[in-house]
C-alpha cells in the first residue's frame, strides 16, 4: 500500500482517503473499534498511524540521499532540501538529528495524551 511513499505528492484528501484505509484495516483484523478511534490499538500493536510511517519513511529517505556517495543523489537531496526541512520541524527536530524513527513515535505518544 505504501510503495514509493517517499517521493508521493499528496493532497489532503489523498491522506484521508490512505488514513482510512490503514484504520480500517485495524478495524477489520481486530473485529473491533467501528465507532471509536484505532489509535490506541496501533499503539500497543507497536505501529504508527499512516501519516507518520509516510513522514518517517520520507525523512529516512532523504537522509539516506544526503549521506550517499553518489554526486547526482545528494545533489537532488539538496534541491529538496525544504520539504525535507519542512517534513522534520513538524517532529520538532532539524535536519541533522540521527534518531528520526525514536522522534516520530515520541510526537505518536504525545498525540495519545
Amino acid at each position: 500500500m505504501l510503495y514509493g511513499c517517499e517521493v508521493w505528492t499528496l493532497s489532503d484528501s489523498s491522506f484521508h482517503r490512505i488514513s482510512v484505509a490503514w484504520n480500517n484495516c485495524f478495524r477489520r483484523v481486530f473485529g473491533c473499534c467501528w465507532r471509536e478511534s484505532v489509535r490506541p490499538l496501533q499503539h500497543f500493536c507497536n505501529t504508527l498511524p499512516v501519516l507518520y510511517i509516510i513522514d518517517l519513511k520520507k525523512l529516512v529517505f532523504w537522509r539516506s540521499l544526503r549521506r550517499s556517495e553518489n554526486p547526482v543523489l545528494r545533489t537532488l537531496a539538496y534541491l529538496n532540501h525544504n520539504n525535507f526541512v519542512a517534513t522534520a520541524s513538524k517532529y520538532g527536530f532539524d535536519n541533522y538529528m540521527v534518531n528520526v524513527k525514536y522522534a516520530v513515535w515520541q510526537n505518536f505518544d504525545k498525540s495519545l495524551l
